[in-house]
């Protein structure tokens, strides 16, 4: 038929909605000068016209007796030109929720918590009315919005199926089903089953509505049959299953609106929406957590990564607090607690360092040499480089040294060995002409004079005997052997003045082999433990795997590691604890040639302290493995191999020393400088092992390779080597 431009007062000015047996349109009210949706009964079948019109009514009556912001107010209601109409308030222009999950399938909850919370608000309204009333056409086309956002106006409209808890129960009417069937509650599918219409019935289909905007589909589609027997008998899909996004929580408070006995439901849509609620509550909590969790672990790396340990600990435990099983917080305060152990103990130890210290410099003050020896000597044991230690250490044994010279010299003295006491007296007073206030000098020039009197010139021996131990006290060596020389024409029986020719001759001949030319390979024996030392020369060298330059003067390290046969040698005469794999003190067949391996770095400091020397620093320990061109490997660039060094378990263990050389050498002759074992140094930490070790892939054994470990450590492939400064 024709759309009426006219109905009544109303001007119609578009259609804007059709059901099942009406047409909405938007019309403007001639009198009031508004628009209003008004709502027209269409062309309905003749058998369904008397329970179209039924309904119609019953909307009107039912609508128009209604007060509440969510419920569509009712303008008007009668019969114009043989039409039956309603004119009711045009909300958001006849724009649905239906619409709205056609756009934007599907919601989040926080979307659609703000369109459920004023829906149920209505239905409880609704069923709270005296006597209650149920809708039980509940659906997203039956709910009308109007704005954007949090302010959306969501308005329940369509009251023609309205049931009163006072009327009749029946659900059927003319062989019909009232309601739309995917929103229908199981009661309205099989009453006989589920029993009758009640207010849990609109809560159902509330549930349907919420499933269908938060998962993107309805729990049940397809024809109307199916659609009815699956309401009434079979459980819906799992919201979750449908999106795993849901969670298990939302999924229960939907589930649990969808139960199939009524009973089972949320006692009122308000409730229902309450639950949603604490759910959405829940996640934005959760969320907030998160974030905060985030934040904190951010912080705490920032400040692990400064080294702020206690400030680190308290983001941590704030973590935790959060959250107990965050495996990064656990780690994270893990650590932070062993960097505050650690410094904690190493703060212990500067303390005891530093009480030792001053107790040395005491004794220092107080001259007495041998219990400030001892007391220093602790402190270079903790800390090698502990402030100005070893100057004061130096002191201490230049004291004791002098003063064994001056007992020396007074013995000699007493038994007339005037040669023996000159040569005493002139070590005791080496740079030191004003030693006890110039007495040992009195004594010198006493026992000068006794010596010489027993030849002819006196006084010129007397003089070339000073002229002598000054030029040596200066290092001028060409002057000291001229003055030796003549006093030894002087006075040929003289021991002391002959052996120092022959040193001032050697240091002339070594500074002539050595003028001007870059020696490599230089080595000797040290005398206290026997160890073949080769020389390293002073200059430039490239550092570390960045190849800074750095400069070191000349010093001496030992060609090999040291053996197992010569730790054994140094357990024996000073009864220090052996390493724990051997039998007592007794060494293990086969490996006497061996690097010695399960010593810390307290055991390779008191060897280096036994045998006259020192551990190397890790510039010298990189120096000697590298030569100063910065190559990879002691041997050059190449890629190391089976022919090159003992690494990667090729021999399940360490090797003799020297097994590799000379093709794995070092330039200046260093063996077993890549692979073998690691080694202890003392340089800026105590606990840093340079090199690499027969357990140790390629880039482990590179000549840079470096490792941080307590200074107690000890394990099967960690050794040491020993190094002194050149005289």
């Amino acid at each position: 038929m024709t759309e009426p431009r006219r109905i009544g007062k109303y001007e119609i000015i578009e259609e804007i909605g059709r059901g099942g047996f009406a047409v909405v349109y938007r019309a403007r009210d001639t009198k009031m000068d508004r628009q209003v949706a008004l709502k027209v009964i269409a062309g309905v079948h003749p058998d369904e016209e008397a329970a179209s019109l039924q309904r119609f009514q019953q909307e009107a009556r039912t609508a128009a007796n209604l007060r509440h912001p969510n419920i569509v107010p009712v303008h008007d209601f009668g019969d114009a030109d043989g039409v039956l109409y309603l004119a009711m308030a045009l909300i958001g222009e006849g724009r649905t929720l239906r619409d709205l999950l056609a756009e934007e399938p599907p919601l989040t909850l926080a979307h659609a918590l703000p369109i459920l919370t004023p829906l149920a608000a209505a239905l409880d309204y609704l069923h709270q009315h005296d006597p209650p009333l149920i809708h039980r056409d509940v659906k997203p086309a039956n709910v009308l919005l109007e704005g954007e956002g949090g302010s959306t106006w969501v308005v329940l409209t369509d009251f023609g199926l309205v049931h009163s808890m006072q009327a009749s129960t029946k659900l059927t009417q003319s062989g019909s089903i009232l309601g739309t069937p995917a929103y229908m509650a199981p009661e309205q599918a099989d009453p006989k089953q589920w029993g009758d219409v009640t207010p849990l019935t609109d809560v159902y289909a509330l549930g349907v509505i919420a499933y269908q905007a938060l998962a993107g589909r309805a729990p049940f589609e397809g024809e109307m049959p199916t659609v009815l027997h699956a309401h009434a008998y079979e459980e819906p899909p799992s919201p979750q299953a449908v999106l795993p996004a849901l969670g298990d929580d939302l999924s229960a408070v939907l589930l649990r609106a969808l139960a199939k006995p009524p009973a089972e439901r949320y006692p009122s849509a308000g409730a229902f929406v309450a639950a949603l609620r604490e759910v959405a509550d829940a996640w934005t909590e959760a969320q907030a957590r998160e974030t905060t969790l985030e934040q904190l672990e951010g912080r705490a790396e920032e400040l692990l990564e400064a080294g702020e340990w206690l400030e680190a600990l308290d983001c941590c435990t704030q973590m935790v607090r959060l959250d107990p099983d965050r495996p990064a917080a656990l780690e994270m305060l893990t650590r932070a607690k062993q960097e505050l152990d650690r410094d904690a103990a190493e703060a212990v130890k500067r303390r005891r360092l530093e009480e030792r210290y001053q107790e040395g410099l005491e004794l220092l003050g107080e001259e007495k040499w041998k219990q400030a020896l001892a007391a220093l000597e602790d402190v270079e044991a903790g800390n090698p480089d502990f402030r100005d230690v070893q100057e004061r250490l130096a002191l201490a044994r230049d004291e004791i040294r002098r003063a064994r010279g001056y007992d020396e010299a007074i013995a000699h003295g007493e038994t007339e060995r005037w040669a023996e006491a000159c040569r005493a007296w002139v070590d005791v007073l080496r740079g030191r002409w004003d030693y006890r206030d110039g007495e040992a000098g009195e004594r010198l020039l006493d026992a000068a004079e006794r010596l010489l009197s027993q030849h002819e010139d006196v006084a010129g021996a007397l003089r070339l005997y000073e002229d002598l131990a000054v030029a040596i006290d200066g290092g001028d060596w060409e002057e000291a052997v001229k003055f030796g020389e003549a006093l030894l024409e002087l006075a040929p029986d003289l021991s002391g003045p002959q052996a120092w020719v022959r040193r001032a001759r050697r240091r002339l001949q070594t500074a002539s082999e050595r003028g001007g030319r870059e020696p490599s390979g230089d080595t000797m024996v040290w005398e206290r433990d026997g160890k073949e030392m080769v020389r390293v020369p002073a200059g430039e060298f490239l550092y570390g795997d960045k190849k800074k330059t750095r400069e070191l003067p000349e010093f001496w390290i030992d060609k090999t590691p040291v053996t197992n046969a010569e730790y054994a040698r140094f357990v024996y005469l000073t009864g220090r604890k052996s390493p724990g794999h051997w039998n007592g003190n007794e060494l293990p067949e086969g490996i006497a040639d061996h690097p010695v391996v399960y010593v810390t770095w307290h055991d390779a400091v008191a060897y280096a302290k036994w045998a006259g020397k020192r551990l190397p620093t890790e510039e010298e320990w990189e120096k000697a493995a590298r030569g100063t061109d910065g190559r990879q490997y002691p041997w050059g660039d190449d890629y190391p191999t089976r022919e090159l060094c003992n690494f990667n378990r090729i021999e399940g263990g360490t090797t003799p020393v020297g097994k590799y050389s000379p093709q794995g050498d070092s330039p200046y002759g260093c063996v077993d400088m890549a692979g073998n074992v690691r080694e202890w140094t003392s340089s800026e930490y105590d606990d840093t092992v340079r090199g690499g070790s027969w357990k140790g892939n390629p880039n482990k054994v590179r000549g840079d390779n470096r490792f941080r470990s307590m200074s107690d450590y000890k394990n099967n492939d960690v050794g040491f080597r020993c190094a002194r400064g050149s005289e």
